[in-house]
């Protein structure tokens, strides 16, 4: 079985909200199997700050779905886009 790369943006619901809170909040919502290699605070518009993130995983089927949903359901996240999903 490979292994998939995939690089997910994560917007705050408002630039008041605070980055450090969610990247400390984001790991605890992945699913088993999927493990976070980086996340980055990268400038965005009006203020606002992305967080992406980077995960590895086993190229399961439904993996990638469930990490979505996980990282949708992480508080004070309006929205998940996924940037790139690679075979590795």
């Amino acid at each position: 079985m490979g292994k998939v790369a995939a690089v997910h943006k994560l917007i705050p619901e408002s630039p008041d909200v605070s980055t450090e809170q969610i990247i400390e909040e984001i790991p605890k919502h992945v699913p088993e199997g999927v493990t976070i290699s980086s996340m980055v605070v990268k400038p965005f518009a009006f203020g606002l700050s992305i967080i992406e993130v980077t995960s590895m995983m086993d190229d399961a089927e439904g993996l990638i779905e469930k990490l979505e949903d996980a990282l949708r359901a992480v508080p004070n996240i309006q929205g998940v886009e996924a940037d790139t999903i690679t075979l590795i």
